[in-house]
């Protein structure tokens, strides 16, 4: 999942309220729509907060076309007991790449995508253990879907520009070079508001 950092064990910080979720979702649509995503189908799709997980204490989750934030999860318990803190905008990044996905099935199901991240998008298998040069999280090396997910999270969080230390790495420019072309294609099919 999303990038974590170690913090002061506070409570509070792993329930998410209504106004923590506009303003987190607010970041992330803005910098959809700079960096060319904000188009299609992507506008239509609803950020909701709900009680508990659709998937149990699985998590977030991109579900039935909407993107589903519970208030507490799995993930924030884990989270609390561990000392851990998962940044809010990280998982709406991550949450709306599935979106993004399913609003431009065309270029996900594609030979370029498979080349890019070792198999079909809807692929449920492992296609490789996590390997640092292969990913950019462990969480990347789970499926094919997951590994678009986390280096397009990475893509808007670092505003389309590729970090130094990844830059080294082929297999993970060859992603970021997918999801940079994918921009300049969803673009232009930008609504105009």
């Amino acid at each position: 999942m999303p990038y974590t950092r170690r913090t002061p064990r506070r409570p509070l910080r792993h329930v998410i309220t209504l106004p923590e979720l506009d303003s987190a979702n607010g970041k992330v649509t803005d910098e959809l729509w700079r960096l060319g995503f904000w188009a299609g189908q992507v506008p239509e799709i609803g950020v909701y907060l709900v009680s508990f997980s659709a998937y149990g204490l699985k998590c977030y989750g991109w579900y039935e076309g909407s993107i589903h934030i519970p208030r507490v999860s799995g993930a924030q318990l884990f989270d609390l007991v561990s000392g851990h803190h998962t940044r809010l905008t990280d998982i709406l990044r991550h949450e709306w790449a599935h979106g993004v996905a399913d609003a431009f099935p065309g270029l996900i199901d594609s030979r370029r995508f498979r080349e890019a991240f070792g198999g079909p998008y809807e692929e449920s298998e492992r296609i490789h253990d996590y390997d640092p040069v292969l990913h950019v999280t462990r969480y990347a090396s789970t499926m094919p879907c997951e590994d678009f997910s986390e280096v397009f999270h990475h893509y808007l969080r670092h505003k389309g520009r590729i970090p130094a230390h990844l830059t080294k790495k082929p297999v993970i420019v060859r992603k970021w070079d997918f999801i940079r072309r994918m921009a300049e294609r969803t673009a232009k099919n930008r609504h105009h508001w």
